[in-house]
């Protein structure tokens, strides 16, 4: 295979140097698989599901489905609503449903020396179905915003990235700036422009949620129908 490009490696190397950085903190594994279906010009369906681990990857924490739609306006906005199902582990040791729904934005650069920035708005509103407090009986309403920026490989279907996203609570606000931030790294693989395959590292710091910290693995798949 023709030789990956240094910012490709620089990536990776990124990946690694933040795993062995952060050993001290809950692990698990995420895994995902994604199908989008165009249905006419501009307008496509999405179908998404994943299984989520915790506790050295030993528990499944949560498991979701979520369908949605998505318009692109032109190449640099779209946006889209979806809907997620989830099973929650809950305080009890069993799986409940919770229901979420968000609106979500994304804005995205013109590609400069291959690199691509972007930029998604979402705002979600979630339920619960089981009411350990009286507080758990209350929609929660968040807004996300998440920082991208990748590199198209030249020659080889590959793209490198890495991703910022904080998570902040709406209409009960509280003194933290942000309750969640993620960061990612990783790298996807493209075969024959419909399958893509993909790996990644996230690294969770929550002010809201134990365990606080996680290093968590993504193996992702996509599919375009």
């Amino acid at each position: 295979m023709t030789m990956i490009r240094k910012p490709a490696v620089l990536l990776i190397v990124m990946l690694f140097s933040v795993i062995a950085a952060g050993q001290k903190t809950d692990y698990g594994i995420w895994y995902e698989a994604t199908a989008t279906k165009n249905i006419r010009k501009g307008l496509r369906a999405d179908l998404e599901a994943s299984v989520r681990t915790n506790e050295n990857a030993g528990n499944i924490e949560k498991f979701y489905l979520e369908p949605g739609l998505r318009y692109k306006f032109n190449d640099y906005f779209n946006a889209g609503v979806y809907y997620r199902f989830i099973g929650q582990k809950e305080k009890d040791g069993l799986y409940h449903a919770r229901h979420r729904w968000f609106i979500q934005m994304k804005g995205t650069a013109p590609s400069v020396a291959r690199f691509t920035f972007a930029v998604r708005y979402r705002i979600q509103q979630q339920f619960r179905t089981y009411h350990k407090d009286p507080e758990d009986k209350e929609p929660q309403w968040y807004q996300r915003v998440r920082f991208e920026l990748d590199y198209d490989v030249r020659g080889i279907p590959l793209k490198p990235y890495i991703n910022a996203e904080m998570h902040m609570q709406l209409f009960n606000p509280n003194d933290i700036l942000a309750d969640k931030w993620r960061s990612m790294v990783g790298i996807e693989y493209t075969l024959n422009k419909r399958h893509t395959f993909g790996l990644e590292y996230i690294y969770n710091d929550s002010r809201v949620t134990k365990p606080p910290y996680e290093n968590l693995l993504g193996i992702t798949y996509s599919v375009k129908l």
